[in-house]
């Protein structure tokens, strides 16, 4: 029990380590990016909500950074571009119930079987019943609330309006305020651009400091 409990506590600890020194997120393409497009100029196209939208603003030049790497050049305004880009973004409150750190849940289908045939089993077991197990006899449950911060970036041809390329993020964290992880969203959704057509992948990226 004793080194159970110490492998428990060590496993967890890990993915708490891990979790805090990458952002995770998970990443929609769907595009239909010529293989000879070469020209990458471009203007940002807003909406009349975002015009004069200041934290928008914040995150457009973000936008141009992350889009300057990856060989995108913003014309000027007398200029006619090759593409215009667009982006919407929104953050949506989940609760998810999750017990305690020190009370890890697991399940073995092998002791549900014996269950099932009429043994009993020690109340304190770690098997106990054969379902979910917790180190202890109290079963002692938070609620957590993890927030699901979303990204939406356009790109479409700048002459007949054709859509080139629509990318979508999400990803789920314990962070209210998205201004702290759009700089994330934004580098994950044009990161190996433009990818595979009609894909959903997993990318992490290293947490600056």
């Amino acid at each position: 029990m004793k080194s159970f409990l110490s492998w428990s506590v060590i496993f967890i600890s890990t993915l708490l380590t891990g979790c805090a020194s990458t952002f995770t997120s998970q990443v929609s393409v769907f595009h239909e990016w010529p293989g000879n497009q070469q020209a990458r100029s471009y203007i940002v196209e807003r909406s009349p909500s975002q015009e004069n939208n200041p934290e928008y603003k914040l995150y457009e030049e973000e936008l141009r950074k992350q889009l300057g790497l990856h060989g995108f050049q913003e014309v000027r305004v007398d200029a006619t571009p090759a593409l215009k880009i667009g982006m919407q973004y929104g953050t949506a409150l989940s609760e998810i119930q999750v017990s305690t750190p020190w009370a890890p849940a697991m399940y073995d289908p092998f002791w549900q079987t014996h269950f099932s045939r009429g043994y009993r089993f020690w109340p304190y077991s770690p098997y106990y019943f054969g379902g979910p197990y917790y180190m202890g006899r109290n079963l002692d449950f938070s609620v957590r609330r993890y927030y699901l911060h979303q990204l939406e970036i356009n790109i479409s041809d700048f002459q007949n309006g054709k859509k080139l390329a629509d990318i979508k993020v999400s990803s789920e964290q314990l962070g209210q305020q998205i201004s702290e992880h759009m700089p994330y969203l934004i580098e994950s959704a044009l990161k190996d651009f433009p990818g595979t057509n009609g894909t959903t992948r997993t990318v992490e990226l290293p947490l600056k400091k």
